[in-house]
């Protein structure tokens, strides 16, 4: 539930954008969204919300993320379902207002290697390509080869709807059949998708190129903020440039340098793309938003941009940390209750939970310390009467003992591999829930793709219970448990 102090900055938000945000401007992005949508299946949620953008009392709630491969890592989800549970509590808070949420599409993002691999069972899979530029312009040619084993994959599930997902990439233009992809998952939840590379939005844009051309406003602005935030030891991750645009062309996406007289017009803004610190302007100006939904990161370098805001009499939006968590499976619940654990306990190493299964399993390690003191000792008593009786012998038999030491030794250590063999299919079980809860000891959402929790291919599926547990307010790690 939505607290009142979040409730009291929706309004105060709604009240500046309302100001803010023309009929003209709603006109131009409601005529995209149509043009974009019209040969497209959607349900009958997503017509209502795009109808709805038409009307002077509706307001988006966003979150961005890059074209990534197969939904890519589970905190895509996660940021896209925080923005529809949000958007639906808005519009229980807010009833004379309607909420839509958006997926700002980032398909001129050029950073191909973060995107062209993801985790399924296990396995990296991987788009080989040679292309360069924005990834939503490249062709899918050579995509195929990966989407034919990634069927062959799930061919005994011939009837799952992840065939008809792999199918939406046979669109040669990727960032294309991307949208596809994404609406055919959440078009049920009236999730409106935005691909910004759009010749009319780049135009309606025209101001805030320009001035990031023409002058350095923009760019001293993020200078300073950034000078703030810093004195306060605050996190800066994003640098500002003289010029924070690219020109876009076929297989290229390349920085425009200040070094000579720069000839654009508005007619040419279709060529142009904007960087980190561009594109949250840019998002800003083409809709009627509120709120943004963002990492840790993302909410760090939005802080550098309200001064940037400013020179363009802008609104600057709320920036809310997305929901974040763990997925596992019914079967995986199970199987940490009956090795004795609570599902919060594998946030813990996988050595720490072995030792601790040990220990609450009466695995108490034998007093060899008791022995190891019998048979000092009894080496040293056995040492002394040599000393007394014998001494010539004294070398020989000190080599005994040690030889009867170290055979000693050999046989506690095998003793103890045996005694703790009964419970190696424990152990093992703790490893594999270990790797699966934190693979290789990083964070699930930023390393797992959904997929891998779905042998069956239904997507959907998953979708839908990770959408009923979502709480889009906690601030906490969350734990999604699905069949």
């Amino acid at each position: 539930m939505m607290d009142a102090q979040l409730s009291a900055q929706f309004e105060q938000q709604i009240a500046l954008k309302r100001q803010s945000y023309t009929a003209a401007q709603r006109e131009l992005l409601t005529k995209v969204l149509d043009e974009k949508y019209k040969h497209l299946s959607v349900s009958e949620k997503l017509k209502s919300n795009l109808n709805r953008l038409k009307e002077p009392n509706t307001f988006t709630v966003t979150t961005g993320h890059q074209l990534c491969l197969m939904t890519g890592p589970l905190y895509f989800i996660y940021k896209i379902l925080h923005v529809i549970k949000l958007s639906e509590d808005l519009n229980n808070t807010f009833p004379n207002q309607h909420f839509v949420p958006v997926y700002w599409m980032a398909s001129e993002d050029h950073d191909f290697e973060e995107i062209r691999s993801f985790l399924l069972f296990g396995q990296k899979w991987t788009w080989e390509s040679k292309q360069k530029g924005a990834v939503g312009q490249f062709d899918t040619k050579d995509l195929q080869l990966l989407l034919q084993a990634l069927a062959e994959k799930f061919q005994n599930q011939p009837d799952s709807e992840i065939h008809s997902l792999i199918e939406k990439f046979k669109i040669p233009n990727y960032g294309l059949g991307f949208f596809e992809f994404v609406n055919e998952l959440f078009s049920v939840y009236g999730l409106v998708i935005i691909d910004a590379d759009n010749k009319l939005l780049k135009e309606s844009a025209w101001p805030i190129w320009q001035k990031d051309l023409y002058t350095a406003e923009l760019h001293q602005a993020l200078v300073k903020n950034t000078l703030e935030l810093r004195e306060k030891g605050l996190p800066t991750p994003i640098e500002s440039k003289e010029t924070n645009l690219f020109v876009i062309s076929e297989q290229k996406r390349e920085r425009i340098e200040k070094t000579g007289l720069l000839q654009f017009e508005k007619e040419h803004s279709f060529q142009l793309s904007p960087n980190v610190v561009l594109r949250p302007i840019y998002q800003e100006w083409i809709l009627p938003n509120l709120a943004y939904i963002g990492g840790p990161s993302e909410i760090a370098y939005w802080q550098q941009l309200p001064l940037a805001f400013q020179t363009l009499a802008l609104p600057f939006p709320l920036t809310l940390q997305r929901a974040g968590g763990i997925l596992l499976q019914q079967k995986d619940l199970e199987l940490i209750q009956k090795l004795g654990f609570e599902k919060q306990d594998f946030l813990a190493d996988k050595a720490t939970l072995k030792e601790r299964y040990l220990k609450q399993a009466g695995d108490q390690e034998p007093n060899y310390g008791q022995m190891a003191e019998f048979w000092s000792g009894y080496k040293a008593s056995f040492q002394k009467i040599v000393a007394e009786e014998l001494p010539q012998e004294r070398k020989m038999i000190e080599a005994e003992l040690t030889r009867i030491q170290k055979q000693t030794e050999a046989l506690e250590e095998k003793f103890e591999k045996m005694r703790k063999a009964k419970f190696d299919k424990a152990l093992k079980q703790i490893e594999q829930l270990s790797e699966k809860l934190q693979p290789k000891g990083q964070l699930q959402e930023r390393t797992s793709n959904l997929l891998s929790f779905c042998p069956d291919g239904a997507l959907s599926n998953k979708i839908a219970r990770i959408y009923e547990q979502l709480d889009p307010y906690s601030q906490e790690k969350q734990w999604f448990v699905v069949s």
